[in-house]
């Protein structure tokens, strides 16, 4: 059936074919993905986007639907000024040094309320529906929906008959428009209609299954061609979009009719119709209307011309890097069959987690650009009119997962879109520090909607996560590293750091034995097992989030203060900031191990270890930090392990769909693949859906996962597919500052494969070629940097052969590992044995 399909397509090909090449070693395949059945609703859908302008094609034969989003399209939010709460600090802090946690707890959320502060943050909303009829004669045959993971084409097959039809579509990076095609193998075969729609008020739920109405307001008007869509938000934000029909037969551009509803545009025996859709958000309709119009029929409707000077735009992105763990499978399985053999209890296939890994990639490359907002929980494509948590930035995990893939591979272009934004809210930020904290720097809510950077929510889980700022920054301080840009590091990354080191510098305090303690801390969203405390005036039992020295915000702000001591010595700048750095960095609270031998979750003997919950972020020194590594502290690694083991036996169901993917990194980072690999399989049988889109939890109630719903399903959201690139990453290649580990977590199942140009932290472009049953590795490094590093291997190394041996040297850690010593633009090859 493929081979039928690449024909009828007639130059859009339905995968285009990569070649990844290590030393003389070529392989070929297809990346992306095929669905034989169409989308029940729009999570089934299968994606394209720009970075802004996100499409969902739901793949019917008859009559099509296409959700169009922008992300910028957010509403009902409230911002208010925050109250100076600084004089309730010491008030609070007292409060837990007498164990009065419960007051504590709320005593922040009462105070903003009493001093009237009322903030909500805004909605992520879907732009409008694309609903095209296609007329059909006999019951279709041979069904397949396609997307190409290299151009971002999403291509729906059918025949009809002795007819093959072929429905298209992109969003154009170049151009910011959408483009459709409609063409058939037989002349004069397309007839149907357009137009432009709200999107379908069915999806506007509450968490509780109830039905609203969103209040938008909403008119579409047809004619000469275009079809205008006009909507007012429910908070007076104008948005919609334009769409341009045009008609081909004969190789001419034929009349397309306005039908009598005057809302809708017709096409009649033709052999092909071109649609050009474009959106605009938060403008007035007056103005935006002829804008597009004008845009629109200035561009030659040429399908395949459009289509080629977008593909190669984002073809380039998406190849910057490759790998192959698939080396002897299919990889033309379907969507369905690869699920069903993954929910027959047959772990998850390679040729499946080859496609989780660009899968992506591609939905990072197509929900993330320079000066554009960040991809939220669900990236840019989310049909709700009231999304699962607001569709919003969630800080103290789910952002950061989104990004965790970006820098290692090679798409530092969609990395912009995190500075961009983060850069242009710092005086938000700065307003927050102030007023809540009383301190200079900043404070990043961990929970935002994009059009503000002043805090909004006042749960006590919320408020007291002080960290936000100081995990982001750590992608700061890795740009520098991954790709050598001192300009970035002078400019952005140290001012950013500084921000986040001032807010330390005057939260922290110390406590009686001489070393920091940070408090009111939290570990995100987790409570101590033992801080289930019952209101005894209401009853009411409260989970304590209100906590101290979580371990989390210690090794965050040590982080921070390593990474700009170190910037600043490489520049050369802020001598007397970097004295003072490290006085505070010797201060610093020693982790520590509990009774069952894992890493502590807080630091304190009020606050006892709760293993049964979905975050795991005591392990931050670990993961995703780079402060412990087997050979920097192997005790504290060790314990790392522990606490992790204990969150995957004894917190089973308390996980969710991003919590296993973090799993997956960090037993990565622990060096064990194989158990990197269970946590995938779980998340692959637990939390997919049929278009590969990843879930919070299981929406089946099979057990596995945290038993959650919001509306008719488990939430939606995209964390996990990115973080599912992000482990399977970083099994294959990881690097902290000074380190190069090579396999450093290769699955048993993993025997043998290839990637290509993946980036690291030294500074090194790496491509490997491996086959463990001839105990072989073949190497080759690229140095963007002068650099020295330490390179480790997954056994020992027997022998190394190498055009720069000289540049290779043993090492005093032992047999598997070298150091090598690089100028900038230096390459090495090397063929390496094991042992």
């Amino acid at each position: 059936m493929l081979n039928r399909i690449s024909k009828i397509l007639a130059g859009t090909a339905l995968f285009s074919t990569s070649l990844l090449s290590i030393g003389q070693a070529e392989v070929s395949y297809r990346r992306g993905m095929t669905l034989l059945t169409p989308a029940d609703q729009w999570r089934e859908a299968l994606p394209s986007g720009n970075g802004t302008v996100g499409a969902l094609v739901y793949g019917a034969v008859n009559a099509e639907r296409v959700l169009f989003n922008h992300n910028e399209l957010w509403y009902g939010g409230k911002i208010d000024e925050v109250p100076d709460m600084s004089a309730e600090l010491p008030v609070v802090r007292q409060l837990m040094l007498d164990g009065e946690y419960l007051e504590a707890n709320d005593y922040y959320r009462k105070k903003l309320g009493e001093k009237g502060f009322s903030a909500r943050n805004a909605m992520y909303h879907p732009a409008f529906d694309v609903l095209l009829t296609t007329e059909t004669q006999q019951i279709f045959k041979d069904y397949s929906r396609t997307v190409d993971f290299e151009t971002g084409e999403v291509v729906v097959n059918w025949r009809d008959g002795d007819t093959e039809y072929a429905r298209s579509l992109f969003v154009s990076i170049p151009d910011g428009i959408s483009v459709m095609q409609i063409r058939a193998n037989q002349a004069g075969s397309v007839s149907g209609d357009v137009t432009l729609d709200i999107h379908d008020l069915k999806d506007a739920i509450q968490q509780n299954g109830d039905y609203f109405d969103p209040g938008f307001k909403y008119k579409t008007v047809a004619e000469d061609g275009f079809v205008e869509f006009m909507a007012d938000g429910s908070d007076g934000g104008e948005f919609g979009g334009v769409l341009r029909a045009v008609a081909f037969k004969d190789g001419k551009a034929k009349a397309v009719l306005n039908v009598t509803d005057e809302t809708h545009l017709h096409f009649n025996n033709v052999d092909e119709v071109v649609l050009l859709i474009a959106i605009y958000a938060n403008e007035a309709s007056e103005t935006a209307v002829p804008r597009l119009k004008d845009q629109l029929a200035n561009l030659k409707p040429n399908y395949a011309a459009l289509f080629e000077r977008h593909a190669e735009m984002h073809r380039a992105k998406f190849n910057s890097i490759g790998i192959d763990i698939n080396t002897t499978e299919d990889r033309s399985t379907s969507n369905e069959h690869l699920l069903l053999d993954a929910y027959s209890g047959n772990a998850a296939s390679t040729e499946l987690l080859e496609k989780l890994f660009d899968y992506g990639r591609y939905l990072l490359i197509s929900s993330s650009t320079a000066g554009g907002y960040p991809p939220g929980l669900q990236g840019i494509w989310n049909g709700d009119y009231r999304a699962p948590w607001s569709g919003l930035y969630g800080i103290n995990e789910n952002l950061q997962m989104n990004y965790w893939q970006a820098l290692p591979g090679n798409l530092q272009e969609s990395m912009m879109a995190f500075y961009d934004y983060f850069d242009a809210h710092l005086d938000e930020f700065r307003y927050n520090a102030k007023q809540l904290w009383g301190t200079e720097g900043i404070y990043i809510p961990p929970f935002m909607s994009p059009e503000s950077g002043v805090m909004r929510m006042t749960a006590p889980h919320v408020v007291h996560w002080t960290d936000a700022a100081g995990w982001l920054a750590s992608f700061y301080y890795d740009y520098y590293l991954f790709t050598g840009d001192a300009e970035f590091l002078e400019e952005r990354a140290i001012p950013f750091m500084k921000e986040v080191a001032l807010f330390y510098e005057d939260y922290a305090v110390l406590g009686e034995d001489g070393t920091y303690v940070f408090f009111p801390s939290q570990s995100p969203e987790n409570q101590p097992a033992d801080m289930m405390i019952e209101d005894p005036k209401t009853g009411r039992v409260t989970k304590i989030k209100v906590q101290m020295n979580s371990t989390i915000a210690v090794a965050i702000c040590k982080e921070v203060l390593t990474n700009l001591i170190r910037s600043c010595e490489i520049l050369n700048v802020e001598a007397e900031g970097v004295a003072r750095w490290k006085k505070m960095l010797a201060l610093m609270p020693e982790y520590q191990i509990n009774e069952d031998g894992a890493l502590r979750e807080w630091m304190h003997p009020d606050f006892t270890d709760n293993y049964e919950h979905r975050h795991q972020s005591h392990i931050y020194p670990v993961f995703p930090g780079n402060e412990v590594t087997e050979e920097s502290d192997p005790e504290i690694y060790e314990a790392a392990r522990v606490a992790i083991e204990k969150r995957l036996v004894i917190g089973l169901q308390s996980q969710t769909g991003w919590s296993l993917a973090h799993m997956a990194n960090v037993y990565a980072r622990l060096g064990d693949g194989d158990k990197a690999l269970e946590a995938l399989d779980i998340l692959t049988r637990s939390c997919l859906g049929k278009n590969f889109f990843t879930y919070h939890n299981d929406w089946r109630s099979m057990g596995v996962t945290l038993p959650f719903k919001w509306g008719q399903s488990a939430p939606f959201q995209m964390d996990a597919n990115f973080g599912i690139t992000a482990a399977i990453t970083e099994m294959l290649c990881g690097s902290t500052v000074d380190m190069l580990r090579i396999l450093p977590a290769l699955p048993t199942k993993w025997e043998a494969g290839q990637f290509k140009d993946l980036q690291t932290r030294v500074g090194v472009t790496t491509s490997a070629q491996w086959d463990l049953s001839k105990k072989e590795i073949r190497l080759q490094l690229t140095a963007g940097r002068a650099t020295e590093f330490t390179l480790k291997l997954p056994r020992a190394i027997q022998s190394i052969e190498s055009d720069q041996l000289g540049q290779v040297q043993s090492s005093e850690l032992g047999d598997q590992y070298r150091v090598l010593n690089l100028d900038e633009n230096q390459s090495v090859s090397m063929t390496i044995h094991l042992r």
